[in-house]
């Protein structure tokens, strides 16, 4: 039986730098955990997480570029969505 636990948004950032640099699998594990938090993520937190990965990127050390981009692509129509 899976347990629904509650975090913040500081660990969920913690876990996102943390699988910026690491495997896919815990790229998607991160990712779908942030989508699955999305409503409770305030806008500057998610243009940070855009900078974050584009800066990753650019330093070279980015793992699983394309789910990372993809995710970029979803955090920005979910920025679109609330304006």
């Amino acid at each position: 039986m899976e347990q629904k636990l509650a975090v913040t948004n500081d660990v969920l950032f913690f876990a996102f730098k943390y699988a910026l640099g690491s495997s896919s699998d815990e790229s998607v594990l991160v990712i779908d955990t942030l989508k699955e938090n999305i409503k409770s993520i305030e806008a500057v937190d998610l243009r940070e997480y855009i900078r974050e990965i584009y800066e990753f990127r650019n330093s070279g050390k980015i793992t699983d570029e394309a789910a990372w981009l993809d995710f970029v692509d979803y955090l920005q129509e979910e920025l679109q969505s609330r304006e």
